[in-house]
C-alpha cells in the first residue's frame, strides 16, 4: 500500500490523498474503533466539525476539527451521507469544500454502518454471556441464554477470563464484564483449549446453572496466571482452589498474604521468595538481590522472624508457597492490562 501511495503521488497527488483517506478508515474499522473514536477521527482528518444523527432523532453529536465534542445540533444544509437504518453524517466546513470532503463523508459513513450493524450481531450473543454469568439471572433467563448459545442441556461448558486487551485465538461466545478486579473478557467453550495467550480457565459447568462457579473459578486462574504460566486451568489448583475461594471471601488480607507484603517493602521481593520455594540456593539467592552471598545468609536467618515461621522446612516451604498464591491473588488487577 504504501509502495501504491508513493507512485500516485508521483503521478497524481490528489488520488494520493485519496487513498490515504481510504486507508485511514479501513484501519479504523479493523481496529474496531467505536462510533465515537470513528467521528472524532474524521473529523481530524478533514479539519473541520463533523456531525452524526441517528434515527428518530432530532438533533446529533458533533465533533470540532480538533477531535472535541461539541453542542448536539441537526445537520441543516450541510453536506451529508446517509450512514445506514436512517442515521446521516454530515460534514460543516464553512470555506469552500476541500477535494476530499465528500469521500471523507463517503468513508465514515460506511464505517458507521458496518459498525451499525457489527454492533446489532453481536449484541444478542454478548447479552447471553452476561445473563449465563450474572449471579443474579433467573433460571429462564438462564436457560433462554444457553438455548441462544446452543449450549445443550448437559454440555460440559467452562467459563474462560482473559485479558481485555488479549486477542481470541478462536470463535468462541464472549463479553467484557466488570469485575471487581477489573475489567476482563469473558469467554465460554466446550472445551479447556486455551483461548488465547494469556488465559484463567474454569472448572467444568455441567449446566447452565453451574456457569458462575466455573467463571468465579477462571477469575481465580487469571489472577494466578503469570509470564511463567500465562495459561492456569483452575482444575489444575485442586484444594488451592477452594482456599482461594475462601480467602476471596475475606474482608481483609491473610496474615501470611500481608507478612509477605511487608517483606516486600525492605530488601525481599516476591520474586525472590518465589525462588527460594524452588529451592534456590543461597548463592543463587544473592546473585539475584546483587548482594554478598554472607549478606544473604544473614537476611535468611532473619527470615524465620519476619515471616513468623521456618521456610527452610518442609512445612514453611508449603507455608511460604500458599502466602505467596495469597498474597497474589490479593493485589492483582486487570485495568492496566487494557
Amino acid at each position: 500500500m504504501k509502495e501504491l501511495s508513493g507512485r500516485l503521488s508521483a503521478l497524481d497527488p490528489e488520488a494520493s490523498e485519496s487513498l490515504k483517506v481510504i486507508t485511514y478508515f479501513d484501519k479504523l474499522i479493523d481496529g474496531r474503533v467505536g462510533a465515537e473514536g470513528m467521528l472524532r477521527g474524521a473529523a481530524v482528518l478533514c479539519g473541520a466539525p463533523i456531525g452524526h444523527r441517528r434515527a428518530g432523532q432530532e438533533s446529533g453529536r458533533r465533533f470540532a476539527a480538533d477531535g472535541t465534542e461539541l453542542h448536539a445540533g441537526p445537520p441543516d444544509g450541510w453536506p451529508s451521507a446517509p450512514a445506514g437504518e436512517g442515521s446521516v453524517v454530515w460534514l460543516e466546513r464553512g470555506d469552500a469544500a476541500h477535494a476530499n470532503d465528500a469521500l471523507v463523508l463517503e468513508r465514515v459513513a460506511i464505517a458507521l454502518s458496518i459498525l451499525s450493524r457489527r454492533l446489532d450481531t453481536l449484541a444478542p450473543t454478548r447479552r447471553a454471556v452476561e445473563v449465563l454469568l450474572a449471579g443474579d439471572a433467573a433460571d429462564d433467563e438462564r436457560a433462554e441464554a444457553a438455548a441462544r448459545l446452543s449450549f445443550g442441556a448437559h454440555a460440559r461448558t467452562h467459563a474462560m477470563a482473559i485479558p481485555a486487551s488479549t486477542t481470541l485465538y478462536r470463535a468462541l461466545p464472549h463479553a467484557m464484564v466488570g469485575t471487581r478486579f477489573g475489567i476482563v473478557r469473558a469467554v465460554l467453550a466446550p472445551d479447556d483449549g486455551a483461548p488465547a495467550s494469556r488465559a484463567g480457565i474454569g472448572i467444568a459447568a455441567r449446566s447452565a446453572g453451574d456457569l458462575r462457579e466455573s467463571w468465579r473459578s477462571a477469575l481465580i486462574a487469571l489472577r494466578l496466571a503469570d509470564d511463567e504460566r500465562p495459561v492456569m486451568r483452575a482444575a489444575d489448583l485442586g484444594a488451592l482452589l477452594s482456599l482461594a475461594e475462601t480467602e476471596d471471601q475475606r474482608a481483609t488480607a491473610h496474615p501470611d498474604a500481608q507478612a509477605i507484603e511487608d517483606l516486600a517493602t525492605g530488601p525481599w521481593t516476591v520474586r525472590m521468595l518465589r525462588a527460594l520455594v524452588d529451592g534456590a540456593s543461597q548463592r543463587a539467592l544473592a546473585a539475584e538481590a546483587g548482594v554478598h552471598h554472607s549478606t544473604m545468609c544473614a537476611r535468611l536467618l532473619k527470615l524465620p522472624g519476619s515471616l513468623g515461621y521456618d521456610p527452610s522446612t518442609s512445612a514453611g516451604r508449603t507455608r511460604l508457597d500458599v502466602a505467596l498464591m495469597l498474597h497474589r491473588l490479593a493485589h492483582v488487577r486487570f485495568d492496566d492490562e487494557r
